[in-house]
């Protein structure tokens, strides 16, 4: 396999463009990372016929800046307490840190895109400016901005299975009834049998050992309704 260098972060890249990996001698198989002065770099390994289709810049070499946004969004009951108490705009700051960062990365996009991403980007803005509890639209739009220009975007919770799964079969779901024609009077049945039944099931099992979420009653009281797992697919 050839290797294509990715940089993560950082304004700094490597002499000549290209990073030296963990591996004299890589295997075939093998993510290589390694770090310089304000810069991560990863070489991720390609099979020959994907290798091939690059443009010519990027098999001799040449890094792909990546510019890394995140939002964080709590819907539990921690959230809840600090919603409460907190008054000093710190829970604020990282959306609105990821905010203008993503601002002012699509700001490339525009000239050369239709409306419907500068539409997107105004959503985004105000859905943070409402500073609403839990505010999960800033995630669902946010989905959207990132599809819109090809992004690469993860989600993941603390234990990156039960609240990411309940994100993360909401999104499914939307997608279909979005570009797919799944009726509205079957969203939710859709969505119960994706959470019981579907493949996020078998990440739980491959995690804990149990084919069940792990919710507290707290937890489930404090969750937004589009978040609550259906009966019988979770244990105290």
């Amino acid at each position: 396999s050839s290797f294509l260098p990715v940089l993560l972060a950082g304004a700094a890249a490597p002499p000549g463009g290209h990073s030296q990996g963990l591996y004299s001698s890589p295997p075939a198989q093998c993510v290589c990372a390694s770090a310089f002065r304000g810069s991560l770099v990863v070489e991720v390994p390609l099979p020959p016929e994907t290798f091939r289709s690059l443009p010519q810049e990027l098999k001799e070499g040449r890094l792909i800046r990546l510019y890394p946004v995140l939002f964080n969004i709590g819907i539990n009951q921690q959230q809840s307490l600090a919603e409460r108490y907190m008054t000093d705009g710190r829970m604020d700051a990282f959306v609105w840190g990821g905010e203008a960062e993503c601002g002012s990365r699509m700001n490339n996009f525009l000239s050369v895109s239709h409306g419907s991403l500068s539409d997107l980007l105004s959503s985004l803005g105000r859905s943070i400016e409402s500073r609403k509890r839990k505010n999960v639209e800033v995630l669902w739009i946010a989905a959207m901005v990132c599809r819109a220009v090809n992004g690469v975007r993860l989600t993941s919770c603390k234990s990156a299975k039960d609240r990411t799964a309940m994100s993360v079969t909401l999104e499914q779901c939307v997608l279909l009834r979005e570009r797919h024609t799944l009726g509205q009077q079957h969203f939710s049945t859709a969505l119960d049998r994706m959470r019981r039944d579907g493949c996020r099931m078998d990440n739980v099992q491959k995690n804990v050992g149990c084919r069940k979420f792990a919710f507290s009653g707290i937890q489930l009281l404090s969750f937004p309704k589009l978040y609550r797992p259906p009966d019988g697919s979770f244990k105290y």
